[in-house]
């Protein structure tokens, strides 16, 4: 890069495993660097001529024409790094699901009953149904599971006091942790994944990117197909929402989030369009507390619907 001789230097890379490294490393040396959405550009992934000169000539096209989606990504390695704990907390996590999946499916491949529940990954009462399966070969396979589980969990753990360590430069996780139904988990999870409050100009942005936004698509001023949820973004900030709302909901005493979702409820007579208004406005609370820098209070709720 430092042997192009060029006064301004644009450097577009397309999203993929290397570039965090890649842009981290040549940031200095470019006049602009953009990280391309790869799926915003499916001229290059699905030319029938596709090879590395044929995508940096589409690369350069798309970039003089301004048709490249930017994909953000953090500049300083601080916030990488918190990234990078959460996303490893998750994936531990994922696994530990993984697990208990395979678990229940072995025991009922080799005709166990009873295993609904949790009852079934307690290490006091593994032996016991260890002891219903006759095949000595297959207890030692769901032996081995069962010291995967352990594994995956205490990974988890680790992985858990590792996040809320490196979280403790953040002041406004423990604003987002005050709002009825958002814990550890799900204050961490906004934090890492959105990265800065002033990266969405708009809330419907913001909602899109957290899989709450809803799909418009017509021709001729003809609907095509029913509205829906849009899949693009990030699945996880949609969990989190969905989480927050039903702690919420389930705690006994009144908040300000139940209280929300009620007069939505009464408001548009639709149970699932007010369980999403309440996941949205978790979601714009969140990102408000954030933005303004201000104390989390109840009011931020309950003063509009």
């Amino acid at each position: 890069v430092t042997g192009v001789e060029a006064g301004k230097k644009l450097l577009a890379i397309e999203e993929g495993s290397l570039t965090y490294w890649i842009a981290q490393t040549l940031r200095p040396y470019v006049t602009d660097l953009l990280i391309a959405d790869p799926k915003k550009n499916p001229s290059i992934s699905r030319n029938a001529m596709k090879n590395d000169k044929v995508d940096v000539r589409q690369l350069c096209r798309l970039l003089r024409l301004g048709e490249l989606s930017r994909v953000y990504h953090p500049e300083d390695d601080e916030r990488a790094v918190f990234k990078a704990a959460v996303q490893q907390y998750i994936d531990f996590r994922n696994q530990e699901v993984r697990l208990k999946h395979k678990l229940k499916a072995k025991f009922r491949g080799w005709g166990v009953q009873g295993i609904e529940g949790v009852h079934i990954y307690n290490p006091k009462k593994r032996d016991a149904f260890l002891g219903l399966v006759k095949q000595n070969a297959i207890r030692h396979q769901l032996a081995r599971l069962y010291e995967m589980l352990d594994m995956a969990l205490r990974m988890q753990q680790l992985a858990m006091e590792e996040c809320l360590r490196l979280a403790r430069i953040y002041p406004e996780i423990e604003e987002f942790k005050k709002i009825p139904g958002v814990g550890d988990v799900g204050a961490l999870v906004f934090d890492a994944y959105v990265q800065t409050p002033h990266r969405f100009t708009t809330k419907s942005r913001l909602f899109r990117y957290c899989q709450l936004g809803v799909t418009d698509r017509s021709s001729d001023g003809k609907p095509l197909g029913f509205k829906r949820l849009d899949r693009e973004g990030n699945s996880e900030l949609k969990a989190m929402s969905y989480r927050a709302y039903m702690c919420a909901m389930r705690v006994q005493r009144e908040n300000e989030v139940r209280t929300f979702y009620e007069n939505s409820r009464r408001t548009t007579g639709n149970p699932m369009r007010a369980r999403l208004n309440t996941q949205r406005k978790i979601i714009s609370v969140m990102h408000g507390v954030w933005r303004k820098g201000e104390e989390y209070n109840k009011e931020m709720f309950l003063g509009s619907d």
